[in-house]
């Protein structure tokens, strides 16, 4: 039976935390000795990577030891979490997350063979991301407005393309249904470029996507955006309302990605990491390269972070189980 507890870092991972950020030990002054590994849940050459890079560079030069990036791809990125959760907690190992991986999997999947409560410490977020409604320039929907209409209209609701069962795409559609009081038939495809070429083509009349997926296309024309799904409009897409904003307020469902270290790393270390990972934020041109994948970088402390991630949990929650979705 699925267990229907908020799926992330709950009270005892609060508790651990803080038991964790007592004052440093003499581990952490030595620390680092060698190379550190960031593990991220996908394959080179998407936005969590790039994004990835970008940090690992500039956080290397700052504590003086390379970090040495590893996509490992799978599973919903539960087979890289796994792999951090059972590595050793001495702070050569970090985990690039995301919303999906701590707020929506532990949820969507039965099993898992990690608690992401018990066997993680959240470091610090680094960036956030909103979805983008998207049609083709050929679709007659100039707004959301206009979608909402269609979807009105029509018994079995618009057809909309997302990248997955279970995606943030996914679960953003399904939380704005509510939201609206309409029905879309989820189209979900084993990846967003097959969805991206379907919605040009108009077999499918729109998406729900992730900025980086849809950027290209949005700025040669293919694609036109229609709204944004986090509470503020996108920096890279300045011009383009929020969901909010087109008569929903106060809706917001973005995807964010953060740094984690196995439990029992030492508290020193965790503090290390985060003022590195922050000290990073600021360095000149990281900013723009991460808007330049859709995305602004966020930055904080390790227990904002965690709080953070115990709320969107608590949300996604809810709606993978009145969604009933579940894994491709």
């Amino acid at each position: 039976m699925r267990d229907a507890r908020p799926p992330a870092f709950g009270r005892r991972g609060l508790a651990a935390l803080a038991a964790a950020l007592l004052p440093a030990s003499a581990h952490a002054q030595e620390w680092p000795a060698r190379p550190i590994r960031m593990v991220v849940p996908g394959t080179g050459g998407g936005g969590m990577d790039v994004i990835a890079r970008v940090i690992a560079d500039r956080m290397g030069a700052i504590l003086g030891q390379p970090f040495v990036v590893e996509n490992r791809a799978g599973a919903g990125g539960n087979i890289a979490v796994d792999a951090v959760a059972k590595a050793a907690p001495d702070g050569y190992t970090v985990l690039l997350g995301q919303t999906a991986h701590f707020a929506i999997n532990p949820s969507l999947y039965a099993r898992l063979p990690f608690d992401t409560q018990r066997d993680f410490i959240p470091v610090v977020q680094l960036a956030d991301a909103p979805n983008v409604v998207v049609v083709g320039e050929g679709s007659p929907f100039r707004n959301l407005q206009d979608v909402v209409a269609a979807a009105r209209a029509t018994r079995e609701g618009l057809h909309l393309a997302t990248p997955g069962n279970g995606t943030v795409s996914h679960l953003t559609g399904e939380l704005f249904q509510g939201v609206a009081g309409i029905r879309f038939t989820h189209v979900p495809y084993r990846g967003a470029a097959a969805a991206v070429t379907d919605v040009i083509a108009g077999r499918v009349p729109l998406m729900m996507s992730s900025v980086p997926t849809a950027l290209s296309n949005i700025r040669d024309g293919r694609l036109r955006a229609i709204a944004v799904s986090a509470a503020r409009r996108s920096p890279v897409l300045p011009e383009i309302p929020t969901i909010g904003e087109q008569g929903f307020p106060g809706f917001d469902a973005n995807t964010w990605y953060g740094l984690f270290v196995p439990a029992g790393t030492p508290a020193g270390v965790v503090l290390r990491l985060n003022a590195a990972a922050n000290e990073a934020l600021r360095a000149p041109g990281v900013a723009d390269r991460v808007r330049q994948e859709g995305g602004d970088i966020a930055g904080g402390t390790p227990d904002a972070f965690a709080r953070m991630v115990l709320a969107d949990a608590a949300k996604w929650s809810r709606v993978v189980q009145e969604s009933g979705a579940r894994p491709d």
